[in-house]
């Protein structure tokens, strides 16, 4: 069983509401965990991207944003990271041969603007582009983390509150291990579980090759029962998708964006010719390779011969860029429905910038994203979409999400016992 340690610091005082908070102590975690993936553009499930952000923070958590004109957004940093550190790591995402690359879309330039400033220059208004900094894969790592072994201690700032936590440490583990360790009190949180789902963000797509046009089209969905797929092969929380975007975004909360599925088209007779295609999935997913050997049966049965082949998540996307046969895709969409759709445009290779959308005004432009994400596209697929299980103990404080669903575990601390 691998065991990994790291050490968070918590940036503010905080106080427990009817109790004591208890100072210091290490928080034991218990994450239902296959991969660790060091690459922020990588580690891009819920889980993976909650651990990456304990050493790596997105640009939006790195300072204040402001916008001193219209198609200028401005970072005054106040981590221990440098501008150039965050410029950096902005056009690298900018310039990567990744789905992601279209959240950056309206980007121009990314500069140092000043000993502690980074300027974003866009192409126009762009009014999401503040909350797309928030993106984990755009996560810069503070330099005041420093790694010793598998240990990652803070050199902290005296002039900063004391936190709360010692430490935090981090088992990485399955899913009965996990949760037997916190039933027997051995950790105090699980992340991975069945329960406890926040927003369900990270979207799992078919995407096919433009070759194999209307006619695949028509067998995939004639076949495919998504509720049933998302029932009994893929790990919860999750549920079926069948638009462009998840509507747990904000599209959803203003009653503009709805998940109902698509009219099944008629099943089509089996191919004269069977066809031979090769299905890539990543290794790293055990419910990915389910859903792979279920599509292979369902299309096999009309003529599709599937021949699966498990990658590496950074070797499945190298190959994605190339435009493989059949690839199945997750993604960590954006909560904000603009960036969402932008996003699953680019994984379709349709155009991905919506600058016509951003001249709208609320609420029609929140209408206008959410009649496109409808819409299908020829070569894209949406299957299912799922969030983080996260449970705590009663002693566990201050275990908040953010928007895309993630724990902020730099914000726990924990009560007297």
């Amino acid at each position: 069983m691998r065991r990994l340690a790291l050490v968070a610091l918590a940036w503010s005082t905080l106080t427990l509401a009817g109790g004591r908070a208890r100072v210091g102590g290490t928080l034991e975690v218990a994450a239902v965990v296959k991969t660790a993936h060091a690459d922020p553009l990588l580690a891009d499930t819920p889980l993976e991207a909650t651990l990456s952000q304990l050493t790596k923070l997105p640009p939006c958590r790195l300072g204040e944003l402001s916008r001193p004109s219209p198609r200028v957004v401005r970072l005054a940093v106040r981590a221990a990271v440098t501008p150039a550190e965050v410029v950096r790591s902005t056009l690298r995402v900018k310039e990567t041969p990744s789905p992601y690359r279209a959240l950056l879309a309206p980007l121009l330039s990314a500069r140092e603007a000043g000993p502690a400033l980074v300027d974003f220059e866009l192409d126009g208004p762009a009014p999401d582009f503040e909350q797309v900094l928030c993106h984990p894969v755009l996560a810069v790592g503070p330099s005041f983390f420093a790694s010793m072994s598998d240990r990652l201690v803070t050199n902290a700032d005296p002039a900063l509150p004391r936190a709360w936590l010692d430490g935090l440490s981090i088992r990485a583990t399955d899913a009965r291990t996990a949760e037997r360790l916190v039933a027997q009190r051995k950790a105090q949180v699980l992340l991975g579980g069945a329960l406890g789902e926040g927003a369900m963000l990270y979207a799992t797509y078919l995407v096919a090759h433009p070759r194999l046009g209307p006619a695949f089209a028509q067998a995939l969905e004639a076949s495919v029962d998504r509720p049933g797929l998302t029932r009994f092969f893929v790990r919860p929380p999750a549920r079926p998708l069948s638009t462009l975007i998840p509507p747990g975004s904000d599209g959803q909360k203003k009653g503009t964006l709805v998940d109902v599925a698509w009219p099944a088209p008629a099943r089509p007779a089996p191919l004269a010719t069977p066809m031979e295609l090769t299905l890539l999935y990543d290794a790293g997913l055990d419910e990915q390779r389910a859903v792979a050997e279920r599509l292979q049966v369902k299309l096999g049965a009309l003529g599709y011969r599937l021949k699966l082949e498990a990658l590496a998540r950074r070797q499945l996307r190298e190959r994605l860029a190339a435009g493989p046969d059949l690839a199945l895709v997750g993604l960590l969409m954006p909560p904000q429905p603009g960036p969402a759709l932008s996003l699953a445009l680019a994984l379709g290779n349709a155009p991905a910038r919506l600058s016509e959308l951003d001249a709208l005004t609320e609420p029609a432009r929140a209408e206008a994203v959410a009649e496109r994400a409808s819409r299908p596209l020829p070569n894209l697929f949406p299957l299912y979409v799922q969030g983080l299980g996260v449970t705590a103990a009663r002693d566990v404080q201050r275990l908040t999400r953010d928007a895309f669903g993630l724990p902020r575990l730099d914000d726990v601390f924990l009560a007297v016992e």
